[in-house]
């Protein structure tokens, strides 16, 4: 409570001196090029051709570094006086944070915001302001009235350096923001340390993938690099330890995450690391992002299947749902169903003792998801219904087409035949940004029976065919719309 009357004062000594003329227009108090120490790296690439070694400088990298720290008002002055959206509005969700003593971690949020060149920097924050703090009508405990996105924030840069036009952090701070919102002590402290290794992950990978000539992650536009972070597969709708309050589902809306429920959920950072190890081993890794895919979707998915007692298999999944192949298996040192698990963590381990992974799509759809990931590569989920029938597949970011697309086999899975021409129900797996309503349920009557909808994705009815969305995905859907899809709509 002091807290907050400290800064509530300090708020209205801020707008006082703004009246009085103390501050006249943002520009005589924003950081000019030389306010901040910057570094500008120049990293190279090293490629081989024939007997040549080329060392090729790539563009170059301005960090934001804090030199001289200014107490925490100084930086908070800098966003009021701006006058503009979304820069006020963040002075004062700034102010609503708890225990923001780290005046180094505001300036860095401070120039991240105001010395933006990119116009992504300014989306991201008005997102995360309008999105970032949880609706208390959602959940049947007390959940934080601040903007948890704008938390991770802050957590991110009180533990790492930000970049100029870094909205890698900001993807990362932002689809965190429910992890904080839900979770409990234990877990909000995880977030904390998990977000920024994330960051230094996704760094790292970003390197890697200049220095094979692949394309950076970095240069990835926003909706892809929040589809790339969100570390939390389909969990807000389905799984053993889901959020929401759906069949197949933990109902983490009526009681506060814990960390055991954090740990299935999240795929974490040692885990995409052995993937990523694992990619390399088998010859996976490719400059074109849809080899790379190819390559897990046939070897987990689509390798010699065939018919495997009450389901099919291949060589490394065996299907699993509802009356199919509906088993209890030893998965993260407990029994649990077969299917609808939706734990990367522990479906990889299990996939390492066994040889083979069970599960439905959804689990397919999150467990791949998780691999391409570790590689750098964005993913979402997507789910068509036609009739009483329905499949989830991954679609994923190509940055060499700068197009959404999905793998071949995944597409034909059951979109051809005489049905290929009916109207479906096409439903998009969209990251947590927009937190109000995002874990709310509501039924979709589908012809003969009742399906579901959610804030979690966005849901077309009426509008697409099977063969349509085929065609879509085939040919790879633009990044505007897909931005519209999973940021807007």
């Amino acid at each position: 409570m002091a807290q907050r009357k400290k800064w509530n004062l300090l708020a209205a000594v801020i707008i006082a001196v703004a009246i009085l003329g103390g501050v006249v227009g943002w520009q005589q108090f924003a950081p000019k090029l030389g306010s901040p120490t910057v570094i500008t790296v120049t990293p190279t690439a090293t490629t081989v051709t024939g007997s040549q070694t080329i060392v090729a400088p790539q563009r170059q990298t301005e960090w934001i570094r804090i030199g001289e720290v200014k107490p925490i008002n100084y930086y908070l002055s800098l966003l009021e006086s701006n006058r503009t959206a979304p820069y006020a509005q963040l002075f004062w969700e700034l102010l609503k944070l708890p225990n923001l003593v780290n005046a180094t971690a505001v300036a860095k949020i401070t120039y991240l915001a105001l010395n933006a060149t990119n116009p992504e920097v300014k989306e991201a924050f008005e997102l995360m302001i309008k999105g970032g703090t949880p609706d208390p009508k959602d959940f049947t405990y007390t959940v934080p009235s601040w903007n948890t996105e704008l938390q991770v924030l802050y957590w991110l840069a009180s533990q790492n350096e930000f970049k100029k036009d870094d909205t890698l952090a900001l993807s990362i701070a932002m689809v965190h923001g429910l992890w904080v919102t839900m979770g409990d002590e234990r877990v909000q402290e995880a977030v904390k340390k998990d977000a920024s290794d994330l960051l230094a992950y996704f760094r790292n990978i970003n390197e890697l993938q200049r220095e094979r000539g692949y394309h950076g992650l970095e240069d990835y536009p926003l909706e892809a690099k929040l589809s790339l972070s969100w570390t939390g597969g389909a969990t807000p709708a389905w799984g053993e330890y889901g959020l929401s309050d759906k069949l197949w589902s933990g109902g983490y809306t009526t009681k506060r995450l814990d960390l055991k429920a954090y740990r299935w959920d999240s795929v974490n950072v040692t885990t995409l690391t052995r993937m990523r190890e694992m990619i390399d081993k088998n010859d996976w890794s490719s400059r074109d992002v849809n080899l790379v895919v190819a390559n897990l979707e046939q070897y987990f998915y689509f390798s010699n299947t065939r018919r495997y007692q009450d389901t099919w298999r291949s060589d490394h999944w065996i299907y699993s749902r509802l009356g199919m192949h509906d088993v209890q298996i030893e998965i993260g040192g407990e029994r649990h169903r077969s299917f609808f698990l939706l734990t990367p963590n522990y479906q990889f381990d299990f996939y390492l003792r066994n040889g083979y992974v069970t599960g439905n799509c959804v689990d397919e759809t999150v467990f791949v998801g998780a691999w391409a990931k570790s590689w750098g590569i964005s993913t979402t989920g997507l789910v068509s219904t036609a009739a009483n029938d329905e499949h989830m597949y991954s679609v994923y970011y190509d940055p060499a087409t700068k197009a959404w697309t999905a793998y071949p086999n995944q597409l034909a899975w059951y979109m051809s035949g005489p049905g290929a021409g009916n109207m479906i129900m096409l439903r998009v797996f969209k990251p947590p940004v927009q937190q109000g309503g995002y874990l709310r349920i509501y039924e979709i009557p589908v012809q003969d029976y009742t399906n579901f909808g959610g804030g979690m994705f966005t849901t077309f009815r009426g509008v697409y065919t099977l063969d349509s969305v085929r065609g879509i995905f085939s040919k790879g859907l633009p990044i505007s719309e897909m931005k519209q899809w999973l940021l807007y709509d």
